[in-house]
């Protein structure tokens, strides 16, 4: 059974291309355009990991992942920061709950952006 994915993010250009690259290796993928729409589907969908922006309309990064946190279900998603936001205290936040990476998405190609993802859902502890 393929493994799914969540794109929570409100860049449409970022979500196609992710998707189509995603899809094509086999991954089904479900896609939100903010955090709130994100949260809904990951409580539904409960995907394998999650791609997250980290500046979204309705509920941001932090506040999607304190969410899925107050939840406190186990296991948690792993999920994977995807954002062009590279000050180091959104980094900082991101890393202190627990996130498996934080990619700068103007600073990365496709093609590491899925290896990443690759290797986090490979991962024998995910």
């Amino acid at each position: 059974m393929a493994k799914t994915i969540l794109i929570v993010d409100d860049d449409v250009a970022f979500q196609k291309t992710m998707a189509a690259k995603l899809e094509a290796l086999t991954y089904k993928v479900v896609s939100a355009m903010d955090g709130e729409e994100g949260f809904n589907k990951a409580v539904s969908e409960k995907p394998d990991l999650i791609l997250l922006d980290m500046k979204m309309p309705k509920l941001d990064g932090i506040g999607f992942l304190k969410k899925i946190k107050a939840r406190g279900e186990k296991p948690e998603i792993p999920t994977l920061i995807t954002s062009n936001l590279s000050t180091t205290d959104k980094i900082s936040e991101g890393i202190a709950f627990g996130v498996k990476g934080y990619i700068v998405k103007s600073d990365e190609t496709l093609e590491t952006i899925v290896k990443e993802v690759e290797d986090i859902l490979n991962a024998p502890n995910k």
